[in-house]
Order: structure tokens, then C-alpha cells, then sequence
């Protein structure tokens, strides 16, 4: 099955990274302001050149090639080797490679303008050969890339073309209203290093790759740590910092023992450690949006689930105030889902049928479906004590409609194996997560009959249609009402249950300033490495 294994969720899925990024909240303190008189006599700390940053990550990077990355760990790292060509959210377009990307009046042509003076990490020039390069890789089937719907309409490839060495002209077969938006989160790859590769995931020059971003690769550790160093032509100048290192640490309390003994310069960290950070003066706590939904997935190879009665009494037997307090203390850090839409996509809506807790509803329900007692087996990863404490919320709850709930912890690598093969019978229900960005079109492949990363086997004949029309329609109000009722059909069949809309909350050494101007995004913490700085 193409492309499955590369859209792996936290996803991930994932997926694309121009998403919303706002509802940033200090909950400690702000970045340090060092523009101060030095002569004033103030203590303030100041900015220095140098230092290394250090992130903390559960397992080694999957694939070094902004074409496959498709997990929380390969994402970020590639974030600091690839530039975006430019990052679109709900408050502005910025430009990284691109200087430019214009519309024609019919919205079938856009043309992109690259910057001067662009170079790879070896002191090649970054040029439009490069860019038509990677669209073309992507749309080579045989190459497998996940990013190949980015440049289909409507089954029909995107035309790429150079006009110059700075300039790529974008042909479209018919309108795609989000084309603009996933365009901007490409990460281009050097034609120089991958032309007549015949498989780009697999080809050892991801090993020691060769991007355009503030960092470039330096060292990887199997099992230890992946180690960049500052690029002194970045485009954006060079940064401050003189590099950042990835170190493995799968056990998320000996990760937290390293953040707080300052072998970590920055972590993820959860409710249950809020007070341990935020009353410690060494530590910036930030807590932002990251648009990310956690879910419970029915694997609908399983008879007993196959009947939507059943999925809708396990719904409806689910509190979800009970795991909003056991988990996150309040709503403060996590909001209640409902849709598979989370809020910062378009078109969200909550006008869904909500599942609210009704015990009694969900014993009719399972007694309409014909089940007294029903077992069934939970998965999740093992490193994840938030899911760990859904499962066992989860398990004493279903117990009242007569669900056992078996729960299978797994390591990570072997359940995301496992997880992304629709057809595997190791497990009935898992534990997600996943982020999909402002465009609602991106989630389209997570629901669509027979696709790769369909990963609950979900066949709705009367949805997939409508998935091509959204991208196809231009009328705002006709276009909201596909997805407001894709969101209702998917909802309605009960293939994905919707639990919190969680917030992130990321601890940062207090030494490091930049948090600001570096800019807090989903999943890979960080847009722009560059910008930040160690203080003395």
C-alpha cells in the first residue's frame, strides 16, 4: 500500500505545517528583552553569539527527506535542515525561499519567484531546477511520496515548468482553492544530490543530507542524538545560535530529569508538571494551540465494530469531563472534541451529533446491536502517559455497557507498524493524534474510501465525492457547507472518536531567548530555529 507509512500520525499526519499558530500564552515569563542601555546598570541578560540547543526526542528520525517525513520527530529535525518555500496562517503569509507567488485571473497558473542568491548547505545554488525537480519526484508514483495529492486535481496532475533560474510557473488542470496554501509548505530537495536516484526514500544520501535551512547536518547516533551546525549563507542571515542537537530519550521521565538537571534545553511537557516548571525560575513555560486532535480509531475489521450501533454506544458510554479532569486537571488545557475538524481548520463546525455522556442510551444501543458483553482490545504507545490515562479512564467506563476493555501498550515503532495497516487484527481500538492544518482538504485522505491512510478501513461511497468538490469549489458559503457536511457524515458514522483538542505546553530553558520571534508551531515546537539566542 503506497505512501501509508510516510503519513504517520502525530501525525502527522501531517501533515502540513502552514497551519494556525496563534494563541500563544506565556505562563512563566516573557523572552528577554536585551535592547536595554548597557550603561543603565541593568541586570537584564544579553544576547550572545553561540550556544547549542538542545531537544529532547523519543526515537531516532524515520527518514531525513522532507518527501517522506511524516512523524513528529523526522518533522522537526527536518525543520531545521529544509526551508518552506513560505508558511500561510490566519494572520499573514511569510516568505522563506520564495520571494513571491502570484494568481493568474483564473486561478489555473500561479507563478513562484525564488530568492537571489539561494544556496544548499554544500554552496550550491538553490534554483528553480530544484524546485521542478522535487514536484516531479513528488508526482512520480513510483517514488511513493505521501505529498503526491498536494499536485493532483481531480486525479489530474499539476503541470511544473522553469521560465528562469528563479522562477517556477504551476499549471492546474481545473481550480484547486487550496493549492496556494500547501504549495507554501514544500521543502524543496537538491536536484545535484538526488538526480538518478531510483528510490529517494530509501537512498543513502538521507543519511547526510543536504538542505537550505538555518541548520545543516553535522553528526547522527543511531540510538543517541542527530547533530546540526549553524549555516553561515542561510538566506535570513546566520543564525544566532551555533547549533542544535536531537537527543534521544524514549522514557519520558528520564527526559524531564535531563530538562530539569540542563542537559534539555526545551521539552514538551504535561499538565502534571506545570507547577514543577512554572515555579521554577530556570524554565520559560509556554502553552499554546498546536491544532492537534486526540482520538480513539475503530478498526472496522472487527465484526462486533463493523455495526455502527456499537461504535455509537461505545460514544455515548464515554465521559468526556471525567477524562478532562484525570488527564488535564481543566479545560484550561484541553477542550472537548467533537467534530474531526479541529478548531483552526475552515469550515469547522460543532453542529455534530455530540455523543454527550448517556449511559442509558448506550445500553439501548448495545442491546439493539444484539451484545450483552463484547471484548475488545485497546492499543497505544507505551511512552505516552496521557494516552495511557485515557485507556484506563476508558476502561472502567465501558465497563458499564458490558465493553472489557483489554489495553495493549506498545512501543512506539511497532505500534505505528501496526497503525497504519488498516488490515492488521493485533488491536480493535488505538489512541491518536493528528494535525492537518487550516486547509480542511488535507484531512481527505485519512477518510477516503480505499486510501493508503484510511487507517480505520472506513468506506462511505456517498463522502468521497464531496472530499473532490470542497477542493473544486470557490464559493465560500456553498464550499463550507460541503465541509460542514463531510464533518456531520463522518461524525454520524462514528469511525473516529473525537476526545480533547489539546493544548501544548513546551518548557524552555530560561538561558535561550527568541521564543518570540522564533514562533511556537505544531509539531516541530519551532518555526524558525534561527531566530533563537542564548542570553549571559
Amino acid at each position: 500500500m503506497k505512501n501509508k507509512k510516510w503519513l504517520v500520525l502525530v501525525i502527522a499526519l501531517v501533515m502540513l505545517v502552514s497551519t494556525a499558530c496563534g494563541n500563544k500564552t506565556a505562563k512563566n515569563q516573557e523572552p528577554v528583552d536585551t535592547t536595554g542601555d548597557a550603561t543603565s546598570g541593568s541586570t537584564e541578560p544579553t544576547k550572545v553569539d553561540g550556544g547549542i540547543f538542545i531537544f529532547g526526542i523519543n526515537s531516532d528520525p524515520n527518514v531525513m527527506n522532507p518527501l517522506y517525513a511524516g512523524d513528529r520527530v523526522t518533522m522537526t529535525i527536518n525543520n531545521a535542515l529544509f526551508a518552506p518555500l513560505y508558511v500561510i496562517d490566519t494572520e499573514e503569509t511569510r516568505y522563506y525561499l520564495a520571494e513571491s507567488i502570484t494568481a493568474s485571473e483564473d486561478y489555473l497558473t500561479y507563478t513562484l519567484k525564488l530568492k537571489e542568491g539561494l544556496k544548499w548547505h554544500d554552496g550550491e545554488p538553490l534554483t528553480a531546477d530544484d524546485i521542478v525537480f522535487t514536484i516531479n519526484s513528488i508526482l512520480d508514483e513510483n517514488q511513493n511520496s505521501h505529498l503526491i495529492s498536494t499536485f493532483l486535481v481531480d486525479g489530474k496532475p499539476i503541470q511544473v515548468n522553469k521560465v528562469d533560474d528563479l522562477t517556477v510557473e504551476f499549471t492546474l488542470p481545473q481550480i484547486s482553492v487550496p493549492f496556494m496554501n500547501k504549495l507554501g509548505s514544500i521543502r524543496p530537495i537538491p536536484k545535484h544530490i538526488f538526480e538518478g536516484e531510483g528510490d529517494l526514500a530509501k537512498s543513502d544520501k538521507n543519511l547526510k543530507p543536504i538542505g537550505s535551512g538555518p541548520f545543516k547536518f553535522k553528526e547522527f547516533k543511531s540510538g543517541e542524538k542527530v547533530e546540526l551546525e549553524r549555516f553561515g549563507d542561510y538566506f535570513d542571515g546566520k543564525p544566532n545560535l551555533e547549533g542544535i542537537v536531537f537527543r534521544v530519550i524514549s522514557d519520558p521521565n528520564s527526559a524531564n530529569t535531563a530538562l530539569l538537571n540542563g542537559e534539555l534545553s526545551a521539552k514538551y511537557v504535561t499538565t502534571d508538571d506545570i507547577d514543577k516548571f512554572s515555579e521554577n525560575k530556570d524554565f520559560n513555560l509556554q502553552t499554546f494551540d498546536e491544532g492537534m486532535l486526540n482520538n480513539m480509531v475503530f478498526r472496522l475489521n472487527n465484526e462486533a465494530l463493523q455495526n455502527k450501533d456499537v461504535r455509537k454506544a461505545i460514544a455515548y458510554a464515554i465521559n468526556k469531563d471525567e477524562i478532562i479532569t484525570g488527564v488535564y486537571q481543566s479545560e484550561e488545557y484541553a477542550e472537548k472534541a467533537y467534530s474531526v475538524f479541529v478548531p483552526t481548520t475552515k469550515y469547522h463546525t460543532h453542529d455534530v451529533e455530540k455523543y454527550e455522556y448517556n449511559i442509558e442510551k448506550a445500553k439501548e444501543l448495545m442491546k439493539k446491536a444484539g451484545y450483552d458483553n463484547l471484548k475488545l482490545r485497546l492499543a497505544y504507545t507505551n511512552s505516552s502517559k496521557e494516552q495511557e490515562a485515557y485507556g484506563l479512564i476508558m476502561q472502567q467506563q465501558l465497563k458499564e455497557i458490558g465493553v472489557e476493555l483489554e489495553l495493549i501498550p506498545m512501543e512506539r515503532g511497532a505500534f505505528l507498524e501496526k497503525f497504519i495497516d488498516a488490515t492488521t487484527t493485533d488491536f480493535d481500538l488505538a489512541f491518536n493524534g493528528y494535525v492537518m492544518g487550516l486547509e480542511p482538504s488535507s484531512y481527505s485522505p485519512l477518510f477516503t474510501s480505499g486510501n493508503p491512510n484510511n487507517f480505520m478501513g472506513y468506506v462511505n461511497e456517498e463522502l468521497d465525492p464531496l472530499w473532490d468538490k470542497g477542493v473544486i469549489e470557490t464559493d465560500e458559503a456553498k464550499r463550507a457547507e460541503i465541509y460542514e457536511d463531510i464533518q456531520s457524515q463522518i461524525i454520524g458514522d462514528m469511525v473516529v472518536y473525537p476526545i480533547v483538542y489539546p493544548k501544548s505546553i513546551v518548557a524552555i530553558d530560561s538561558k535561550f531567548g527568541g521564543i518570540e520571534e522564533a514562533r511556537l508551531i505544531p509539531v516541530s515546537m519551532f518555526e524558525d530555529l534561527s531566530k533563537l539566542y542564548l542570553t549571559e
